[in-house]
């Protein structure tokens, strides 16, 4: 189980596959005032390779097994303040 903060509205990108499978990203939540109902938690070395991977989810099939392009929520961890 994880119990981190997330950044706050601010640090929000959302990500949708484009046509040629690179991300597509806007800033702030797909749908202001939503819940977060799920999550995965991917520990990366930048930015850029979160938003490749969250372009490769909005792009998994769905109905009828045609590519989605679903939008998908990157929220940043911040550090942990007390450690600086």
């Amino acid at each position: 189980m994880d119990g981190q903060g997330l950044g706050g509205p601010s640090q929000v990108k959302t990500v949708r596959a484009g046509s040629d499978g690179r991300p597509q990203v806007t800033d702030g939540p797909a749908q202001p005032g939503h819940v977060l109902a799920g999550y995965w938690l991917v520990e990366v070395a930048s930015e850029d390779r979160a938003l490749e991977i969250a372009a490769r989810a909005s792009a998994c099939p769905g109905p009828g097994g045609k590519p989605g392009s679903d939008p998908v929520e990157v929220h940043a961890i911040p550090g942990d303040p007390t450690r600086a």
